[in-house]
């Protein structure tokens, strides 16, 4: 028996960049970090028979041993045993510390927890490239689900980077900041649950639609991947005034992209926790709700989070991870 674990992300620039073919035919880049909340998979070889397992979705399926097929509720996770499935029964079981449609890559940490505890279980020693990479395949091309690179990266490399990503494959650079200036990032961002999830697909699909139809489109992509340059610069150089209007130029950005990534009700919140001393923010993903993540001035984070307790924000108390992806066995 082996156990798979991988953290989910938040990002704060740069997020659209990451998707084809915009990112094969101009490159793109995002900055993001991981959190302490966790996607988690238990993997036990043998048997006759394919068992797989959602606890947080309740939701369980059986299959004979062999490839499986497609058309179920837990498709992620059966994707994920048809890349390693070799007629021999398998159990797998998976379990989100994280709401599905919260915006925060929840699918890809469940498929890189799970692509994980397969490695582990198999003896194959696979890197966190080839992980991510095998986790993007199976959500993207297998299955054909909408979407980019970030979050099958970030699930899987954990920390604070910059993502770059291009034709040739995706280039991490972990951003090492000083202990006081990280302390002070961490004190300075806030999440907010907005009550309401989000079907990224569709969002993800409505963005394509217009890039195919509106060359245009290309502008607002390279201003993302400008700001998200402009925030690593930001980090390095301690600049976190600088940092937070960054995230919200890009922001404003982001909701060109398409009319589902924002609605009036975000946008009032918004506009409400900016006057209460917030830099920026983004909803977390493709947008339309889920968790709002807001950068504040040194001295409002206590007011920010007063105000946005008062509007019926719940707070989302995290702390930074730096591990990524990790697995074990199970004796």
């Amino acid at each position: 028996m082996a156990r798979g674990r991988a953290p989910f992300r938040i990002s704060f620039g740069g997020g659209g960049t990451d998707v084809p073919p915009y990112c094969w035919e101009s490159g793109g880049a995002v900055l993001n970090a991981t959190i302490d909340r966790y996607a988690y998979s238990s993997l036990e070889l043998g048997g006759n028979m394919i068992r797989v397992r959602s606890v947080d979705l309740n939701e369980e399926e059986q299959f004979n041993a062999g490839r499986i097929k497609y058309g179920g509720k837990l498709d992620l996770i059966a994707g994920v045993i048809n890349q390693f499935s070799n007629g021999n029964g398998i159990y797998a079981e998976t379990y989100s510390e994280m709401p599905a449609g919260s915006g925060m890559g929840t699918s890809s940490a469940i498929a890189v927890s799970l692509i994980a505890a397969f490695s582990e279980a198999l003896k194959k020693g696979m890197s966190k490239y080839e992980i991510a990479m095998l986790a993007y395949h199976v959500e993207r091309e297998e299955l054909g689900q909408l979407g980019g690179y970030q979050d099958q990266f970030t699930a899987a490399y954990g920390g604070l980077n910059l993502m770059e990503f291009s034709r040739a494959g995706v280039k991490v650079t972990r951003v090492n900041l000083l202990t006081d200036v990280l302390e002070e990032f961490q004190y300075r961002t806030l999440m907010f649950y907005t009550g309401r999830v989000h079907f990224s697909s569709d969002i993800h699909r409505d963005m394509k639609d217009r890039y195919d139809r509106d060359k245009n489109e290309v502008y607002v992509r390279d201003e993302l991947k400008r700001i998200a340059y402009e925030l690593h610069r930001a980090l390095l150089s301690g600049d976190l005034e600088g940092f937070g209007e960054l995230v919200n130029e890009n922001w404003e950005l982001k909701k060109k992209m398409s009319e589902k990534i924002s609605n009036k009700t975000i946008d009032r919140a918004y506009e409400m926790l900016l006057r209460a001393g917030a830099l920026g923010g983004k909803i977390q993903g493709a947008g339309g709700g889920g968790y709002l993540l807001m950068f504040v001035k040194r001295d409002k984070r206590a007011e920010v989070l007063k105000h946005g307790m008062e509007m019926g924000l719940e707070p989302f108390s995290f702390r930074f991870e730096m591990e990524g992806a990790r697995s074990w066995k199970v004796e």
